[in-house]
């Protein structure tokens, strides 16, 4: 399975999150889909690009998102000069192990 490619205002959610939150992809994209900005690996800096997800599970205090990058890009699409995110992409967060992932590609 491909995958959808994920755009502006996708729904991410964190495994130790109590909320999902929309994904803002960084300001001045110019690959666009369906009039959205599209999304790349490296849309998950934290509060920039993905915010808070609630009550973190782990630490039961009010989440403080953090990931690196996006897995499982798709490698032959760039944008921006990075693998296209993907709906079936994840990240890590290092604080609270949680895992976050793509509930909704947002087109």
């Amino acid at each position: 399975m491909g995958g959808s490619y994920v755009v502006n205002g996708a729904k991410v959610s964190c495994s130790m999150g109590s909320v999902e939150v929309p994904l803002r992809t960084t300001p001045g994209r110019s690959v666009k889909l369906r009039g959205k900005d599209r999304a790349n690996i490296a849309d998950c800096i934290p509060l920039v690009n993905v915010g808070p997800f609630g009550v973190c599970k782990t630490t039961t205090m009010p989440c403080v998102p953090a990931c690196a990058m996006w897995l499982n890009g798709k490698n032959d699409v760039l944008v921006n000069g990075m693998p296209a995110l993907l709906d079936k992409s994840k990240a890590i967060c290092p604080v609270g192990a949680g895992i976050l992932k793509i509930e909704d590609d947002g087109q």
